[in-house]
């Protein structure tokens, strides 16, 4: 007989994998689901990729990824400065807790825009 523990470890895992790991987001240019949640992390950096179905180049909207990367960069500063100030390790705690809040709104929350073509010369 499993264990209730097993059961419920189980039942977590299928429901992340079917929830978060095949999640996917909407092309702005075709509306379509084609951006796998991999392709909009790596948004969150900076990069770009294309859509699976019109193949536009797609990125993460500018201006509110510069808000993301300001709030990156306050979370480590502000919480580094209190762990080594304070010497507190349960600052790096939560240094890390809001890191992973952060990419968490950066994959469910960052809109996305499509590239226009570029132009030959």
């Amino acid at each position: 007989m499993l264990s209730q523990e097993f059961m419920v470890l189980y039942f977590l895992t299928l429901f992340f994998q079917r929830t978060l790991f095949m999640h996917r987001f909407k092309c702005p240019s075709c509306q379509a689901e084609s951006i796998s949640i991999k392709d909009k992390f790596r948004l969150g950096w900076w990069l770009t990729t294309r859509c699976g179905q019109c193949e536009a180049r797609v990125a993460a909207f500018p201006w509110t990824l510069m808000l993301l990367f300001f709030l990156h960069t306050w979370n480590v500063i502000w919480w580094f400065g209190l762990y080594h100030f304070e010497g507190g390790g349960q600052y790096l705690l939560y240094m890390g807790i809001g890191w992973v809040l952060i990419e968490l709104i950066n994959l469910f929350f960052m809109p996305l825009c499509s590239l226009r073509r570029k132009t030959e010369s």
